[in-house]
């Protein structure tokens, strides 16, 4: 279908073509989300040109993703932030009226610096799942590796075949911006990891020798996840995650009444995000940290295993609560 120039979906498109030098890539992947749900909207009520768009008609937005999908108070919050973002640049270019930016009503959630976490006994029921119906394959491993270290999704895209070191157990996590994987915090994100499980470091192994696809990037590389043309991109390794994380592919029972023969998040898993119970990457990653710290591991190993700084880890991952900081406490004081 042909879209006229001011066309929503021609718009987003234009903005996010315009921005792309400036963000993270995870950054762009979680606008383009965004923006997907904006543009359906928008196609929903037959709003063909974005200089149509007013203060009441972009807080129905609001209400229409808030109650159709029935995302958590802390992703509508970023959903809006992204679509305020969005207003402002089309007001530079004249696409709106001045000012339309400011009429949207963004609810502050409680705490916008906390974020969902993953239980560990959800997580070790995801586990135990891939465990008897998909041993050792790709999302096995990505989902394991994922909860049991604490790395971003961005380090498990760039890790190869190489970097795992059987005879040690651990991987080596490195700065290749020359060849299509650089690190968020580049050279200061490389470090060696060891995998402490022994049932990881087994289907690692497992993965490797059996169901790996022997699939080489653009560079020659042997990526650790490869995808039917080389690398998978880190997108979808989140789509695989969040895949997993949707409650009826375990139990084959939704949560939120919908029926998942027909369930369009369950049958694309690039619509996975559309659950309202996924779980992305990161919250994985907040409770891996989450579990080291209440194994009374201390901050500084943590910080160079999971390549965050304290300070960060104070701020926006320490999910213990206070009673756990106090039992952690506890038992270093019990022998003086």
């Amino acid at each position: 279908m042909t879209h006229a120039p001011t066309h929503p979906r021609n718009v987003t498109q234009e903005f996010q073509a315009d921005r792309r030098h400036e963000m993270a890539e995870a950054t762009i992947v979680n606008q383009k989300y965004h923006l997907q749900s904006f543009c359906d909207w928008a196609e929903e009520i037959e709003l063909d040109d974005v200089s149509d768009l007013g203060g009441y008609t972009l807080n129905q937005y609001k209400t229409w993703r808030r109650d159709t999908t029935g995302v958590n108070d802390m992703t509508l919050y970023n959903n809006l932030m992204t679509i305020k973002a969005f207003i402002k640049w089309c007001e530079k270019r004249d696409l709106v009226d001045d000012g339309l930016s400011g009429k949207l009503d963004i609810p502050q959630p409680d705490n916008p610096v906390r974020h969902a976490t993953i239980s560990p006994d959800r997580a070790q029921k995801i586990l135990d799942y891939q465990k008897k119906f998909q041993y050792a394959r790709e999302k096995h491993v990505l989902f394991y590796l994922l909860y049991h270290t604490g790395i971003r999704i961005g380090t498990a895209n760039a890790l190869d075949i190489e970097d795992w070191d059987s005879s040690t157990s651990t991987l080596r996590v490195k700065h290749r911006p020359d060849t299509g994987t650089p690190l968020k915090n580049q050279e200061d994100g490389e470090r060696v990891i060891n995998i402490v499980h022994d049932e990881l470091a087994q289907l690692i192994d497992d993965y490797i020798s059996n169901n790996h696809k022997g699939k080489e990037d653009k560079y020659g590389r042997m990526p650790l996840f490869p995808s039917r043309q080389g690398r998978a991109s880190p997108q979808t390794l989140r789509h695989y995650i969040q895949h997993m994380t949707e409650p009826c592919i375990i139990s084959n029972e939704c949560p939120h009444d919908r029926n998942p023969s027909e369930c369009e998040a369950r049958l694309r898993q690039a619509k996975a995000f559309d659950c309202p119970s996924a779980i992305s990457p990161h919250p994985i990653r907040r409770s891996a940290i989450t579990d080291h710290l209440n194994k009374d591991v201390p901050k500084e190993v943590v910080e160079e295993r999971m390549n965050v700084s304290q300070k960060v880890i104070d701020r926006h991952y320490d999910e213990r609560t206070e009673s756990e900081k106090a039992d952690v406490r506890k038992e270093h004081l019990d022998d003086i």
